[in-house]
């Protein structure tokens, strides 16, 4: 396989569905890749990137089932769904968010189709949200109504930004 930003991406998604954000290391990455760590910073500038390039790969499935045009209540169930596919897949959002959420956030629930506050209200509440969940998980706490919650409260969010 030749050593793209791409392929860097697919391998640290793999990583981090396997192993956890805690095991996603740059030599870890390398090592999965057979190859130096050296040579990813030829496509990577550091892990701050990798964490953008992770995130905006998980965008972009979301991107896919809910285009720009589509309902925001609908794309916010999409990212909830595409993040807890990921093991860790809310703090690598976060991560990616917080460094660059033009680049993260999917299309439905960006600044250009929601205002600035809704979008980042809603992002912060899905972020948050799955981030609880997926961490309650790890430790056995089962919540049933988590997508039912969820949703609730994005509607909210957005409902309350459409007055």
């Amino acid at each position: 396989m030749a050593l793209t930003a791409g392929s860097i991406t697919t391998t640290a998604l793999d990583i981090l569905s396997r192993y956890g954000l805690g095991d996603l290391s740059m030599r870890r990455l390398a090592r999965e890749l057979e190859v130096q760590p050296s040579a990813l910073y030829w496509h990577v500038k550091d892990k701050q990137e990798l964490f953008v390039l992770i995130a905006t790969r998980m965008n972009a499935e979301v991107d896919a089932r809910c285009p720009s045009t589509s309902d925001p209540l609908v794309a916010a169930m999409a990212l909830r769904d595409i993040l807890l596919t990921y093991r860790d897949g809310a703090e690598i959002m976060l991560l990616g968010y917080s460094i660059s959420p033009g680049e993260v956030t999917p299309g439905a629930l960006s600044v250009d189709a929601l205002g600035q506050t809704v979008s980042q209200g809603v992002m912060a509440h899905a972020l948050g949200a799955v981030a609880i969940e997926q961490n309650r998980r790890l430790f056995g706490i089962e919540n049933d109504d988590a997508g039912e919650n969820f949703a609730i409260i994005a509607a909210r969010l957005l409902h309350a930004g459409s007055d």
